[in-house]
């Protein structure tokens, strides 16, 4: 009997993704080193999830972590979909390091393990932006603060 192998992460599949996110952030936010929070209002299929915001969470010299949330009339009963994206501007790279309450993502997960991640939970993640990203893009248009 072969011994099981392990999960192997695709890094250029994940490169790729995290380059690809950047640019669509960058789209998305083209006065990021001026302002702090966008919303956008996105046609969606129900009444209750209309609106996607980004603020930013903290700003250094090579590095921008945003928060990223589906904004819904819903949250006392369905949490809203909340990532924390780092952006590398020097290497154009844009990373999701949480989601919802998870602190931290790892790059591999063995599986089955405590909290049910999958083995490529980090790389799922990273597509997951990038679909919501071109969905802001595609379907978005920026709301004008009060």
């Amino acid at each position: 009997m072969k011994p099981k192998k392990g999960y192997t992460p695709n890094l250029s599949k994940l490169m790729s993704d995290c380059e690809i996110n950047y640019h669509r952030l960058m789209r998305l936010l083209p006065e990021i080193d001026d302002l702090e929070e966008w919303r956008f209002g996105v046609d969606a299929n129900t009444e209750q999830l209309k609106q996607v915001s980004i603020h930013i969470v903290e700003r250094s010299k090579y590095t921008t972590t945003v928060a990223v949330a589906q904004e819904s009339l819903l949250d006392d009963w369905v949490p809203k979909p909340t990532l924390t994206v780092r952006l590398y501007h020097d290497a154009q790279m844009a990373e999701v390091l949480t989601f919802q309450r998870n602190r931290y993502i790892r790059q591999t997960y063995a599986y089955p393990n405590e909290k049910m991640f999958q083995p490529d939970e980090k790389a799922q993640l990273n597509v997951f932006l990038g679909e919501w990203l071109e969905f802001c893009l595609r379907s978005g248009r920026a709301l004008l603060k009060a």
